[in-house]
């Protein structure tokens, strides 16, 4: 019997990448992020802080953007929303990043972390 040559590809750490910013430019910045390659994201609208609670609420000044991308992307995407915090007009935010450590299913995986030809072929 002869052995099929199965092209390896290397698994990509996936990180979910918080950014808070004004709600007026939630589309600008999810835009950008998903330029980056990140396929999937979640905004929650937040009106406020105090010392126990963050209260979201559809009426919010601030939008929570929880992004998930993979770890060789987060040195640039980081460094762009710094330079956008810095140079837009009403344009300046927070952002950090945290590891996942495991994903359920390999499809959804490589949906995460933009890996087509895994999920085409």
């Amino acid at each position: 019997m002869e052995k099929k040559n199965k092209k390896l590809t290397s698994t990509k750490k996936l990180m979910m990448l918080v950014t808070v910013v004004r709600k007026s430019k939630t589309d600008f910045y999810v835009d950008l992020i998903e330029s980056f390659g990140a396929n999937m994201q979640l905004i929650a609208i937040g009106n406020g802080t105090t010392k126990a609670t963050v209260f979201t609420d559809e009426i919010g000044s601030k939008a929570v953007i929880f992004s998930i991308v993979t770890e060789d992307k987060v040195k640039s995407i980081m460094s762009t929303l710094k330079e956008k915090f810095d140079t837009l007009r009403d344009g300046k935010g927070v952002c950090w990043t945290c590891p996942l450590s495991s994903v359920m299913g390999v499809t959804f995986f490589n949906f995460l972390s933009n890996n087509k030809s895994s999920i085409i072929g």
